[in-house]
């Protein structure tokens, strides 16, 4: 006789109800052994390598997780930096093997016969051993029965039996067992018997050779519904500098709000899944929680089970507020425009604006390239224009409002302010106003609609320009570049004051939020925007002037331009656990925009981009492409349509500042295209002018994410004419990004 609790505290460290067999099989007589001292006795003898074999029902992978004695191990199991073998302990064997039979045990694998094995190598320098397993025929469930529900209602029973996890004449093992106990315990507690614990139940198992009697003895508890329910708001901290107190009756709820804190009675209620009078419901008192977690301003969420009386839980959920402001510093480090780029941010938070919850956010940010280049103007002599820095400053503000009937559901406004030189010789201000309004059809997606946007984009040339957008630029729009006037009309195109009226929406999803969480986890960001249907309306129906330098046939309002597109995008990722600090990511990032209407080209702004740490990274921040064009600053115009394919496999084997640490090896595929021209999008350049590249780069830990540092190689690239690089592959021609967090 042994108990559950005792195998699976062996196998797996979860404590479990009391289970009794009767009649254990005994292990089998006269098991071969061969001799596990040391062959030699007298030299320390080294483990080479592990095999198994006739594991059918267990991994070959689970077996070596449960066992201590190991084999040595190799870079990436290619046989190359292969570490020392450890010396083999007879006695730490002996446990292997017996955690093995136990681990068959729990699988309902009673009979199964562990037969180990061993050899020296011929040189002498290690042990090569053999666990060859016959693991036999699985114990059968041939009878099952279970105690103490006859009296409940017949449509509870009906529901619990549908769903049971043991049946009669399947295989029987203690993982069902325990899945049966957790299924048993969660379906009373949601039928109203909240007091339902593991106490309250009995598991026997009768075993006979290979068929195992298994009879569940439920005690049930007295069925409740939930009477007053009573909702408390204080700070521990604050409650003796400030006794003010606010009663509220609100939807059958009751409560206080202690101290000086604002909250709405109707953000509380609103949160609260259940109401006096139902019956009470685990699920429904975890939905709560998730709603007070979602509202982000609670540090403390406590559903306290008072009393019963007549049948009836007097339930008071305990709310402690989190500090309402919130101050927050952060650093920029990157090397977006190839020198060091370093950045500086301020943001203010306030959780609880109105005491719905709001949440009211202002930053500003500044960064600057701390070293002069000139990468990007290659074409031209130094003396054609004058050495800058690029820069970028940015003021924010924004405020989300929950819809209080919907938690999930809510309502924000975003107003930007942003400045920037850039490293093509121009000098760019944005202003940003957007409404937006964003749901979940699902607990695993969110739809987000902008309603309203509009941005002023003004642009301005620095000395050079002119002469950079001959060299670089006009090829790809298709103007002569020795025809001045075509090319002022350009370079006035390009400058002109731009207004861009959009709607957007945006649909997500992750698998990430489910539980278990699943081993493959995949993400998925599909977007579909449209420009300038608003300003059309107002340039047809309400702003009907001329204005100079303007025809009927030119997007303006008000004498200034507007931009009409429609774009679409899609970004598909997914993420595989192989082991624990192992896992293969991937990536998938397809893009098309398309003018429409009165326009003729698209926004630089609102294109695709190519390069950089999140990107390709053979190629540095928005110097790919796009097609075959060499030019580096053209490629920072961005173009119409994308495509980029990216694959890692992750490996975390050492911690730094208790963060987990490791390498990452990558390769990117991809590029960006224009829809018409030289560098246009056809079937003939897409599998000609694709980019190829790959690397490695080291992952740091830290607590706002990894610190990369890529180092990657170009295999294929479209601008030059011996496209393919690997061909006279450098070791030192590398492409250095560096980013925080994951590339994706």
């Amino acid at each position: 006789m042994f108990s559950l609790g005792a195998l699976v505290r062996a196998i797996t460290g979860i404590l479990v109800v009391a289970l009794c067999f009767t009649e254990a099989p005994a292990s089998p007589a006269g098991e071969p052994q061969e001799s596990l001292s040391d062959s030699s006795g007298t030299a320390t003898q080294y483990v080479n390598a592990i095999s198994f074999s006739g594991n059918t029902s267990i991994s070959e992978n689970e077996l070596r997780q449960i066992i201590v004695t190991t084999e040595p191990t190799s870079f990436l199991g290619l046989g190359i930096f292969r570490k020392s073998g450890k010396p083999f302990d007879p006695e730490v064997f002996q446990r292997d093997l017996g955690i093995i039979r136990k681990l068959y045990t729990y699988k309902g694998y009673f009979f199964a016969d562990i037969h180990p094995s061993m050899g020296l190598r011929s040189k002498g320098d290690g042990l090569d051993i053999r666990i060859t397993i016959t693991e036999n025929e699985p114990a059968i469930i041939d009878s099952l029965a279970y105690n103490g529900i006859a009296s409940i209602d017949a449509e509870i029973r009906e529901r619990y039996f549908s769903a049971g996890i043991l049946k009669t004449g399947e295989h029987f093992s203690v993982e069902k067992l325990i899945a049966e106990r957790d299924r048993t315990l969660s379906f009373f507690r949601e039928e109203g018997y909240t007091f339902f614990h593991e106490d309250s139940i009995r598991i026997r198992v009768d075993t006979v050779g290979a068929n195992a009697g298994v009879l569940f003895s439920l005690h049930l508890p007295e069925k409740l519904i939930y009477g007053p329910v009573h909702a408390v708001v204080y700070n521990p901290v604050k409650r003796r500098a400030d006794k003010r107190e606010r009663y509220f009756l609100n939807d059958s709820i009751s409560g206080v709000v202690a101290g000086s804190q604002k909250v709405l009675p109707a953000l509380i209620t609103s949160s609260i899944a259940f109401r006096p009078g139902q019956t009470t419901s685990e699920s429904l008192e975890q939905n709560t929680l998730q709603n007070f977690g979602k509202t982000n301003i609670f540090s403390s969420i406590i559903i306290k089970p008072d009393s019963v009386r007549d049948g009836r839980l007097f339930t008071t959920i305990h709310l402690e507020p989190a500090p309402k402001h919130q101050i927050e510093p952060k650093l920029l480090v990157d090397n977006r425009y190839g020198s060091l780029f370093f950045g500086t941010s301020l943001a203010y938070e306030n959780r609880n604006l109105f005491g719905g919850a709001e949440q009211f956010k202002a930053s500003t940010e500044f960064g600057t390239q701390t070293s002069y280049s000139n990468n990007l103007l290659e074409k031209l002599d130094e003396d054609d224009y004058d050495k800058f820095l690029p820069y970028e400053f940015s003021v924010k503000s924004s405020l989300i409002m929950p819809v209080l009937k919907r938690p999930d559901n809510v309502y924000s406004a975003y107003v930007e302010y942003s400045q920037s030189n850039l490293p093509i010789l121009l000098s760019s201000m944005n202003g940003l106003i957007r409404g937006s309004y964003s749901a979940k059809p699902s607990p695993s997606s969110r739809l987000s609609f902008d309603f309203f946007e509009f941005e002023w984009v003004q642009k301005d040339s620095l000395r050079g320009f002119r002469k950079l957008f001959k060299t670089d630029l006009t090829e790809n729009i298709g103007i002569d570049p020795d025809d001045d006037a075509a090319v002022d009309a350009g370079i006035d195109s390009l400058l002109d004051a731009r207004i861009n009226q959009t709607f957007r929406l945006r649909y997500n999803y992750t698998n990430l939020n489910r539980t278990p969480v699943p081993t493959n986890i995949w993400n998925l960001d599909l977007l579909l925007e449209e420009s300038g249907s608003l300003a059309w309306l107002i340039d047809q129906a309400i702003d009907t002037k001329s204005y100079t330098g303007f025809t009927s046939n030119d997007p303006q309002i008000f004498g200034t331009t507007y931009s009409q597109y429609v774009k679409t995008e899609g970004r598909l990722g997914f993420l595989r656990n192989l082991s624990p600090g192992k896992q293969v990511a991937g990536r998938l990032h397809l893009g098309f925009m398309l003018p429409y209407g009165k326009a003729e080209t698209t926004p630089e702004e609102r294109r695709f981009f190519a390069g950089g740490a999140n990107s390709m990274r053979g190629w540095l921040f928005n110097t790919l492409g796009p097609g075959s064009s060499a030019s580096e600053a053209a490629a920072n115009f961005g173009a119409d349509i994308k495509l980029e394919l990216g694959l890692e496999y992750r490996m975390k084997f050492f911690s730094l500042f208790d963060q987990p640490s490791g390498v990452t090896f990558f390769t990117d595929i991809g590029n960006i295209w224009d829809r018409t021209g030289p560098y246009g999008f056809s079937l003939n350049s897409l599998v000609n002018d694709f980019a190829w590249d790959f690397g490695v780069g080291l992952r740091i830990g830290s607590p706002i994410g990894p610190f990369r540092f890529d180092f990657a190689w170009k295999i294929h690239d479209p601008a030059e004419d011996a496209a393919w690089q690997i061909l006279k592959w450098n070791p030192l021609d590398f492409t250095f990004n560096f980013g925080i967090g994951e590339a994706f």
